[in-house]
């Protein structure tokens, strides 16, 4: 009987079906009589608490990426409250001091952005630096700090980070390399509706702050840079009226089209060619430069006025781009009130990874800058910088 019992015998195929079904109305009895739904365990049935539920996967991703911090603060997993709860519900997190609410409270505003779908992507953040080592190890720390500030913000506001270290298209370097590169990540990322190319120098300095892409949406822009109509489209254009190292661009037909032109002027077959055009609008440009691609932009919404106003428009009213001499001063001002807050600092001309132009004034500010941003993600956890002049000390929050 036991041999027989081993014996690999071979079901008919009416046999294995019946023996799943009874597996199946088992299954199904044995769910009902512990008065449990099946469907509950993949089917959000709750109304959807949006905000927290975004902001709970922003903190989860933000503790992930800060392990530094996970002895001094750590997230409540309660999911069912933060995401099922009343729609006032607050985030949780276990510290000695509570932060400040108004503080809270104005970093959250707004944090949720885009469509219902938690795959969605508000925006791309497009950023890089060479592929080269930094000429000195503060550069490299540097460069690391401003990847880590862009990171923090998109793990806020949900938008995605690539930062290329490549070359992707042969003979365009510097700052032309940015182009191609876009070009090609919007052809491939349809889905993505609009992207943000930001210099490596730059940093996000007002992690509250939502781009408002739905008011670009409304005045069907397909571009915006930060500049000054008058720089740009009056009788003398400067070659310096806007910043090309920080630009939103929307993923369309017309913003393909316009990157390609743009490249044309970058091509090294076209250097004298697109030297000549240039210095016959920018008179303010040093004539003996090659074409550089901030002034190209001018060049191009200046000659071709009408179908770049219609497209293009040229942001004043925020700090899309802010020069750090007009801010790195004024930090302590504006946490009181007495000086608005910059979205972006640039820190143009500072040349940090190459070494050239690292004026002292450029490393402290930038440290000033960077801690000032980052505190106000430290904050949520009940900690900050014990000095905007140094990263190396964190202190509790009090109050």
């Amino acid at each position: 009987m036991g041999a027989w019992l081993l014996k690999p015998r071979m079901l008919s195929r009416n046999k294995m079906t019946f023996l799943l079904l009874c597996l199946i109305v088992s299954t199904l009895f044995y769910a009902f009589l512990n008065g449990h739904h099946i469907e509950a365990d993949f089917v959000d049935q709750s109304p959807p608490n949006k905000p927290a539920r975004v902001f709970n996967r922003a903190m989860q991703s933000f503790v992930t990426d800060h392990p530094e911090l996970s002895k001094s603060g750590e997230l409540n997993q309660n999911a069912e409250q933060s995401e099922n709860g009343n729609e006032n519900q607050s985030f949780n997190v276990v510290r000695t001091e509570e932060p400040n609410k108004e503080t809270v409270s104005r970093l959250l505003h707004q944090v949720d952005q885009g469509s219902d779908d938690p795959n969605a992507v508000p925006f791309m953040l497009v950023t890089g630096e060479r592929s080269s080592p930094c000429v000195t190890s503060h550069g490299s720390n540097v460069m690391m700090k401003t990847y880590k500030n862009k990171v923090d913000y998109c793990n806020l506001h949900g938008c995605k980070v690539w930062y290329a270290l490549e070359i992707w298209q042969k003979g365009f370097v510097g700052t032309w390399v940015r182009y191609p590169l876009l070009l090609r990540l919007m052809k491939a990322n349809p889905s993505v509706t609009w992207f943000m190319w930001m210099d490596s120098d730059a940093i996000f300095t007002d992690f509250n702050f939502s781009i408002p892409f739905e008011r670009y949406n409304g005045w069907n822009k397909n571009m915006v840079v930060p500049g000054f109509w008058e720089k740009v489209y009056g009788e003398n254009p400067d070659w310096i009226g806007l910043n090309a190292g920080v630009f939103l661009i929307r993923n369309c037909e017309w913003s393909h089209k316009f990157l390609e032109k743009w490249i044309e002027f970058g091509a090294p077959e076209n250097i004298q060619t697109a030297k000549a055009a240039l210095n016959t609008v920018l008179k303010s440009r040093p004539q003996e430069w090659d074409p550089d691609d901030q002034s190209v932009l001018v060049y191009l919404l200046n000659t071709n006025r009408k179908e770049s106003e219609e497209n293009v428009f040229l942001e004043a009213s925020y700090s899309l781009h802010g020069y750090f001499e007009y801010i790195v001063d004024e930090f302590e001002d504006i946490l009181v009130g007495k000086a608005k807050w910059p979205f972006v600092t640039h820190f143009c001309g500072c040349n940090f990874c190459g070494g050239k132009n690292t004026t002292d004034r450029c490393t402290k500010g930038f440290e000033r800058a960077f801690n000032f941003a980052d505190n106000q993600l430290l904050r949520l956890v009940g900690l900050r910088h014990s000095s905007l002049s140094s990263s190396s000390t964190l202190e509790t929050v009090v109050g």
